[in-house]
């Protein structure tokens, strides 16, 4: 094995195991990739705090405060400002009650600064599940949003992110900051609604089978969530995650949308699967599943043709051009019309939907039962990987 892709998969390894996820069942915490491979990173913590070598556990410095200081790869090691710390895995751990900013972030628990192979930066914040959860919730939804819609989005969210810390653990991380898993902008997000929404509910998860279950989330589901075996590996007979009609987020925000691009646009998207195309004539959709989406299509050029996933369609031309696979598509001279509902992959818990629910009186486990029938609501100590 080359020398840099085992120096890298050792780093991958050793953030997993000297950096892990915690997750008794009183105190679970979540690892967040913040920023990933970048050259570098401003840092400031306002209070005392410890710099450890990550792999060894020795304490490399104790500092009053770091006035923000510049994180950058060293020959060796990590950069911090002026310094170069003889580690390649360096943890920042606040002494008391304090914020560690990133790039003027505010973020609680603690940092590891890992200098990647490729001589970059990646930066995993270690933070308590719950005091994760009111940051992060209202980083995906509107922190003014009725309280039982807030509830309900606070039990999906742990449930999502608690399944990812049960399969990753011998992964770097749990969760990114960003919508490949779940928005998270730190402590400067949290509001006292997003607050008593996750401490009102703290530690429910949805489990089907006595197992914690891999929720998921979206926008707008555009009248009818997906399966999600449509998308993921998961059983397709799985009551919870089989979609459901949703006549809730019917008016609301995302619930419909148009697009429009030039076959040329496409083609260019397609990269290496639409050169041999030539210039777009037609787009055919071949193939819808029984919530609408649209899972195949064949796209002809004056050279050839090519037919795609949908999933793998929305992929290439990316989601905020392709809001959701809920579409029709017309042709005007080589200038394509979408017409869709929804915005997002579908599966699981609608945010317009039980906003619309919310709206109307029903309560947070009415939301959860209606977007994820046949799960229940338990404790997350006691299932497998938490107790």
């Amino acid at each position: 094995m080359p020398m840099r892709k085992a120096l890298t998969l050792s780093l991958l390894l050793m953030g997993a195991l000297i950096f892990p996820s915690v997750v008794r069942a009183q105190t679970p915490s979540v690892r967040v990739a913040l920023l990933q491979d970048v050259s570098d990173a401003r840092l400031s913590v306002p209070g005392p705090c410890r710099l450890k070598d990550a792999r060894t556990g020795a304490v490399l410095s104790e500092q009053p405060e770091l006035k923000w200081q510049e994180v950058r790869p060293g020959a060796r090691g990590v950069r911090l400002g002026d310094r170069e710390l003889a580690s390649e895995a360096v943890i920042v751990e606040p002494l008391r009650e304090s914020e560690i900013r990133l790039n003027a972030k505010p973020y609680r628990g603690e940092f590891l600064l890992l200098r990647t192979a490729s001589g970059r930066i990646t930066i995993i914040n270690r933070v308590d599940l719950e005091e994760y959860l009111v940051g992060a919730l209202a980083s995906e939804v509107n922190a003014d949003w009725p309280i039982e819609a807030l509830r309900a989005h606070a039990v999906v969210s742990r449930t999502a992110v608690a399944h990812r810390i049960w399969i990753n653990r011998s992964r770097p991380f749990d969760v990114t900051a960003d919508t490949r898993t779940h928005l998270y902008y730190g402590a400067s997000a949290e509001r006292p609604s997003t607050r008593e929404a996750v401490f009102s509910t703290r530690g429910e998860v949805l489990a089907y089978n006595g197992e914690i279950l891999s929720a998921a989330f979206h926008a707008n589901c555009g009248g009818h969530t997906e399966s999600a075996s449509a998308l993921w590996d998961v059983p397709a007979d799985l009551p919870p995650l089989r979609g459901v009609a949703d006549p809730y987020c019917r008016g609301m925000r995302h619930f419909t949308w148009r697009g429009l691009l030039s076959g040329e646009q496409i083609v260019r998207a397609l990269g290496e699967l639409g050169g041999g195309i030539g210039t777009l004539r037609s787009f055919e959709v071949r193939e819808r599943d029984r919530s609408g989406r649209v899972t195949f299509v064949r796209l002809t050029g004056d050279r050839g043709s090519v037919d795609l996933p949908g999933r793998r369609f929305r992929e290439l031309l990316g989601a905020n051009r392709l809001q959701s696979l809920n579409f029709h598509v017309r042709n005007f001279w080589g200038w394509f019309f979408f017409d869709g509902f929804g915005w997002g992959h579908g599966v699981g818990l609608c945010q317009w939907g039980a906003y619309g629910m919310a709206k109307k009186g029903n309560k947070m486990e009415e939301i959860l039962a209606f977007y994820f029938p046949g799960a229940e609501k338990r404790k997350l100590e006691g299932l497998p990987g938490f107790s």
